[in-house]
C-alpha cells in the first residue's frame, strides 16, 4: 500500500457506491463508517454524518461489536459491527441492522467483501491514474516546449528514476497517421504495463509509447502483432537526452513506414528516419519520383552500399559478385542521375529510399 493510500480518509463516495453494490443483495440496512466512527455511507442518508457510537468501541478495542440496546439520543441502532481492514490495516468500521444474534455471521461477510470491492476499487484508481499520468507524461516530453526540470519533476512523480529509455511501437501500415492496429490490443497493452509501477504507457499520436526505467520490454511480452514496427532507444540518464529522443519518436508517428519493422530486422538509421520525418508529403513525394525507375535490386544495392564500410562488404551482404554490384551502381546512376560510390549522392540516394518507405509505395522497408 502507498503511504497515499495509508494516510488517505476512506472516501464517502467509494464507500456508498460500494453500499450501493452490496444492499439490494440482502435485506438489511448496511453502514459503513470512517476511523473516527462517522456513517460516511448508509441506506438511510439521513443518518450520514452521525456519530455511530458502536463504530467508536470498534475502532477504541479493535474488534467486533454487537449493539443490542442502543445508547440513548444516538443514531445507533440494533446490529453487528465489524472492524474494515484494507491492506492491513484499520481503515473503518461495516455495520448491519438487525437482531444482532441473526446479523453476527452476515455482518463478517460483508465486512469481508466490502474490504475486498474497496481494496479492487483502490486498484483501479491507481491504474487510472498511471494511465493518466503516461499521456501527461508522453506528451509533456514529447512536446518540444517542455523544460527539463519540468520533465525530470513529472518522472520523479511518476516513480521512474533514471536512467530512463523509451519504446514506440506502430501499425505494420506505412502510411500516415496509420496508427497502432488493432487499436485495442494497443489500449490493452498500455493497460498491462501501466499495472507495473516501474514503467508509463500511452497510446498516443497515433502509436504505444512506453517510457521506462532501464531497458524496455521486447513486443512478444506485450502480445503486440509480431508484424508490427517498433523502435527502442537506450537507457539514458540524462533527460534532455530522453526528451530528444521523445520529440524524435512524435516525429516518426507522422509516418509509420519509417519505424523499423519487426518481422524483417536490418541496417536502419534512426537519424536519417527522423530527418525524413520532418519533412512535408510534397517533398517526399518529389523524392521518391527520383528513385522510382530503380528495381527491387537496386534499392538493395543502396541499402547495402548505406551500411557498409566497403564495396566488398556490400557485395557479401546483398550475396552477389562485386563486379555484379558495380554493375547495379551503374544502373543506378543511369536511373537517378547519381553516383551512390560518391557519399553525398550515396546520401541522397539512401534518404529516398526512407521517403519510400515513409508513403509505403516502396518494397526495400528500412530496417
Amino acid at each position: 500500500m502507498t503511504e497515499d493510500r495509508r494516510r488517505a480518509p476512506l472516501s464517502s463516495e467509494l464507500a456508498q457506491r460500494v453500499v450501493d453494490l452490496i444492499a439490494p443483495t440482502i435485506s438489511h440496512n448496511i453502514n459503513v463508517m470512517d476511523e473516527h466512527g462517522t456513517i460516511i455511507a448508509c441506506m438511510d442518508p439521513s443518518r450520514v454524518g452521525s456519530l455511530h457510537h458502536g463504530a467508536q468501541r470498534v475502532i477504541a478495542e479493535r474488534r467486533s461489536v454487537l449493539v443490542t440496546v442502543p445508547e440513548p439520543g444516538t443514531s445507533d441502532r440494533p446490529g453487528a459491527n465489524e472492524p474494515l481492514v484494507i491492506d492491513g490495516e484499520l481503515r473503518g468500521v461495516v455495520g448491519v441492522t438487525g437482531n444482532p444474534r441473526e446479523v453476527e455471521d452476515l455482518a463478517r461477510v460483508v465486512a469481508l467483501t466490502v474490504q475486498l470491492l474497496i481494496a479492487q476499487e483502490y486498484e483501479q484508481d491507481a491504474v487510472s491514474r498511471r494511465h493518466t499520468e503516461g499521456r501527461d507524461l508522453v506528451a509533456a516530453l514529447s512536446s518540444g516546449t517542455t523544460r527539463s526540470d519540468d520533465a525530470r519533476a513529472r518522472l520523479t512523480a511518476s516513480g521512474l528514476p533514471a536512467p530512463w529509455s523509451l519504446a514506440l511501437w506502430a501499425s505494420a501500415s506505412p502510411r500516415p497517421g496509420g496508427g497502432v492496429a488493432p487499436p485495442q490490443l494497443a489500449e490493452a497493452a498500455a493497460a498491462k504495463v501501466n499495472a507495473n509501477s516501474g514503467r508509463r504507457a500511452a497510446v498516443l499520436h497515433g502509436a504505444l509509447w512506453i517510457i521506462g526505467t532501464g531497458r524496455l520490454p521486447a513486443a512478444d511480452s506485450l502480445e503486440l502483432p509480431t508484424d508490427s514496427r517498433h523502435t527502442r532507444t537506450p537507457p539514458t540518464d540524462d533527460v534532455d537526452t530522453l526528451m530528444a529522443h521523445a520529440e524524435e519518436s512524435r516525429a516518426l508517428c507522422r509516418y509509420a513506414g519509417l519505424i523499423p519493422s519487426i518481422e524483417r530486422p536490418g541496417p536502419w538509421s534512426r537519424e536519417i528516419a527522423v530527418s525524413v520525418a520532418h519533412l512535408s508529403r510534397r517533398t517526399l513525394t518529389r523524392m521518391t519520383a527520383r528513385t522510382a525507375p530503380l528495381s527491387a535490386a537496386q534499392r538493395r544495392t543502396v541499402a547495402a552500399m548505406a551500411s557498409s564500410v566497403s564495396m566488398r562488404e556490400a557485395a557479401d551482404s546483398v550475396f552477389v559478385h562485386r563486379n555484379t554490384l558495380l554493375q547495379r551502381v551503374d544502373r543506378v546512376r543511369e536511373a537517378t542521375g547519381l553516383d551512390v560510390r560518391r557519399p553525398e549522392d550515396l546520401t541522397t540516394v539512401h534518404m529516398c529510399l526512407y521517403a519510400e518507405a515513409a508513403l509505403g509505395v516502396s518494397p526495400i522497408v528500412p530496417g
